[in-house]
């Protein structure tokens, strides 16, 4: 069974001394703002609400169920619980019943995505929670193609894209970096992760970012890499290149996104992290000294740790913040 700077005395001084994200450049140029457990009720009443905020990305935490409902399903737990509608229409996106299945929130992206379709482009992080099963039906080919039947291909920056004329991710982004924001509008980037459940069974030995990356790297020998619409990341700081051991050799140049928490990755020095060519997610963000609040600080303290973590590396900062002044918050 598969189981997905140093810190200142006061925040004035941050502002003061932290260098812009311009000076040191992150993956797209630029540094968005995330926002963590975004299908939960808790966070807003409606997935809609959420994005209608602009935030540069999104969380939807999914279990693969093979036993019961025989689907993907959203909630912290396993089960649907989730602010996401059941509607078929960008009006009804604030009524009917919630509590929907991966397609249903999927749905919901792309009622939204066809009324704003010039919007600021915006990762979709999946956290697979007990991970994929592709013996069941329920491996990244069929997230895949659940992706392009929802969301639609088209309308997914993939790792085809990416990739260009390249002969991997690592290569094309070494040499041409990721595209900047403007050239990604209207776009989703879909990352995919291990989950914390899945990390504890002892009876899976097969992470889903190795998952993801292997279909990569055979969707790519068999010349079918246009149909592969999710990337990889793998989650955890690492002060070096994680792409070691299971994630290196012929697996390396097909990661190129990274997630973790931000305290971490500002504990590892002043440099752009990995040189600042890849996507990174640091998560948490309020809780790098000086800390801040987690749900509603003042907008200048959020956006003040936006440009700091976006000094290091980050693409995207990630806290509980839900207001749209800094949910649509972008450093460049």
């Amino acid at each position: 069974m598969k189981r997905f700077l140093a810190a200142v005395a006061t925040t004035a001084l941050m502002i003061t001394v932290v260098p812009s994200a311009q000076a040191t450049p992150t993956a797209t140029g630029t540094t968005a703002v995330g926002l963590h457990n975004s299908y939960t009720q808790e966070t807003a009443p409606w997935l809609v609400d959420v994005l209608d905020r602009n935030p540069g990305m999104i969380e939807i935490d999914v279990w693969t169920n093979f036993f019961f409902t025989n689907d993907f399903q959203v909630g912290h737990d396993p089960g649907n619980a989730n602010n996401c509608s059941n509607a078929t229409t960008y009006e009804g996106l604030r009524s009917g019943n919630r509590n929907q299945n991966l397609a249903g929130c999927l749905r919901n992206i792309r009622l939204w995505h066809d009324r704003n379709p010039n919007h600021a482009p915006m990762v979709v992080k999946v956290e697979m929670k007990n991970g994929f099963d592709g013996r069941a039906g329920f491996g990244v080919p069929q997230f895949d193609t659940l992706l392009a039947n929802t969301i639609g291909a088209a309308n997914i920056f993939s790792p085809a894209a990416l990739k260009g004329g390249h002969p991997d991710l690592d290569t094309a982004v070494q040499a041409s970096g990721w595209p900047s924001r403007s050239a990604l509008t209207g776009k989703f980037v879909v990352i995919v992760e291990n989950g914390t459940f899945e990390l504890g069974n002892p009876f899976d030995n097969y992470d889903t970012d190795l998952e993801v990356t292997d279909r990569l790297i055979a969707a790519n020998s068999s010349g079918a890499l246009a149909s592969a619409l999710s990337f990889p990341a793998i989650n955890g700081a690492s002060a070096t290149d994680p792409r070691t051991g299971d994630r290196g050799g012929a697996r390396k140049p097909w990661m190129v996104a990274f997630d973790g928490s931000a305290t971490s990755y500002a504990g590892f020095g002043g440099a752009p992290y990995l040189g600042g060519k890849y996507l990174v997610v640091m998560t948490d963000a309020h809780n790098v000294a000086p800390a801040i609040d987690s749900r509603n600080p003042a907008a200048a303290d959020a956006q003040a740790r936006v440009r700091q973590l976006g000094a290091i590396g980050a693409t995207i900062v990630s806290s509980d913040w839900t207001s749209a002044e800094i949910l649509s918050y972008t450093a460049s």
